[in-house]
């Protein structure tokens, strides 16, 4: 883990990034959580070690454990599993179970997949939440709010401003228990949302 957070940090630096992060409340480096992140690109892993202050897996496609780069980290450590494949994402998900009883936390990217819309936040699925109710772990809300400036998507490059160093600025919120939304999964996931779209929609309406 120290391994990667030193690799993580030397390639936000070399691609000229300072990394910004707001937290609504300290976090307690000695407590499980599973963060919840809006996803919009690679940095979103980058910045990973960054917000995160204690040992954690990620939970992310299986296609980024093939890459050279993340090949390792990701075998020997995180959680790569096929998202069209339901054998492999439960079997992704009792592993999260396991790691968090281990007193791992845990980030995954409710979305599924990344965002391609900038402002926006697609439907969450339900695996975190599920998690968090059956292990009684808090979320934590995160929300990634300009990853675009830094790296558009392929649609943008043609645009004005294409990306490049600069700052890239990450909020993330209280931890959220089960038990504030009676533990019922679907309004954590609900709850979590409207948090992370309001943050979304309060930075880009400022922009505007």
């Amino acid at each position: 883990m120290k391994l990667q957070r030193f690799f993580a940090g030397w390639l936000r630096v070399t691609m000229g990034v300072r990394t910004i992060v707001t937290y609504e409340e300290p976090l307690d480096k000695n407590k499980v959580y599973i963060y919840t992140p809006n996803h919009t690109n690679f940095m979103d892993i980058l910045t990973g070690y960054k917000i995160i202050p204690n040992y954690f897996h990620f939970m992310a496609k299986g296609s980024l454990a093939k890459l050279p780069l993340f090949k390792v980290f990701f075998w020997k450590t995180h959680i790569p599993f096929d998202r069209s494949s339901k054998s492999e994402s439960g079997a992704a998900f009792l592993r999260a179970i396991e790691d968090i009883k281990k007193g791992y936390s845990i980030l995954v990217y409710p979305e599924g997949t990344q965002n391609r819309n900038k402002g926006s936040l697609l439907p969450f699925k339900t695996g975190a939440f599920r998690m968090a109710v059956e292990t009684n772990t808090p979320i934590v809300p995160v929300t990634t709010l300009n990853s675009f400036d830094i790296l558009p998507h392929e649609k943008e490059l043609m645009k004005l401003r294409p990306g490049g160093p600069g700052k890239l600025y990450i909020k993330v919120g209280k931890p959220i228990y089960p038990s504030e939304c009676n533990n019922d999964f679907e309004e954590l996931k609900e709850k979590v949302y409207n948090i992370v779209l309001s943050n979304l929609q309060e930075y880009h309406g400022n922009k505007q």
